[in-house]
């Protein structure tokens, strides 16, 4: 897979204008090399969840700049990145239950977990009514707007919560890289899910949509860690 090209990259913008904008929010990372997203969670061991659909990675990456000129990747300071534990991973794909847990070392430069240097983690919780709610995602989608140094920088949108079930959907700007993205309930400021599907239309119709957090294999893992995860 060549660097900086999302596994899984659907177009998936919800209106005419991308309205996503540049964020550092410390919870969120570049997983690579599917340059799909990552973030972390408030389990014991302070382990990540991503999309099933974004294969094994060996890495994620904090705090990362924006790319060159021409769209390529730049990648943090090593102190900003982290090995995966090869042995942690648990995940599943399929339409509604895609989903991917896994933890990762410390840092080889700095000898800190991710959670230490970064300071964060989501706190995951059921789905709200949709009524009166608001989701926002976040992460490393593809972007040449408004120029190429936007793509796969961390970045973020707000829009309505359209369906809560298996999946979720919700109607939020999102392209490829953003695969894998926590699926934040605003008002909670807590994840309910894991962004992985296209849906919009830049007409305005249509939703994206995601893994409910409640899904039984999810919770099955989450209550089972392996590797690194289970040492917390």
């Amino acid at each position: 897979l060549e660097v900086g090209v999302p596994l899984y990259a659907p177009e998936s913008q919800c209106g005419p204008t991308d309205d996503r904008v540049p964020s550092n929010d410390p919870r969120v990372a570049r997983l690579m090399p599917s340059a799909c997203t990552a973030w972390m969670i408030t389990d014991c061991a302070k382990c990540f969840l991503s999309a099933g659909h974004c294969g094994n990675n060996t890495s994620v990456q904090f705090n990362v700049p924006f790319s060159t000129s021409g769209g390529g990747l730049v990648f943090p300071g090593p102190e900003d990145q982290y090995s995966i534990d090869s042995s942690s991973i648990q995940s599943s794909t399929g339409f509604g239950n895609d989903w991917q847990y896994f933890g990762t070392f410390a840092n080889a430069t700095t000898g800190l977990t991710a959670f230490e240097a970064q300071g964060d983690a989501f706190d995951l919780v059921s789905p709200p009514s949709t009524s009166g709610n608001t989701i926002r995602i976040t992460g490393h989608g593809t972007d040449s707007t408004p120029n190429l140094t936007y793509n796969q920088k961390q970045q973020t949108h707000t829009g309505p919560f359209t369906a809560n079930g298996t999946p979720l959907q919700y109607q939020v700007d999102t392209t490829g890289g953003n695969s894998g993205s926590p699926v934040i309930w605003e008002e909670g400021n807590a994840a309910i899910g894991v962004h992985t599907n296209a849906g919009c239309s830049t007409s305005g119709s249509g939703s994206n949509s995601g893994t409910n957090i409640n899904v039984g294999a999810l919770q099955l893992a989450l209550a089972n860690p392996a590797g690194v995860c289970a040492a917390g």
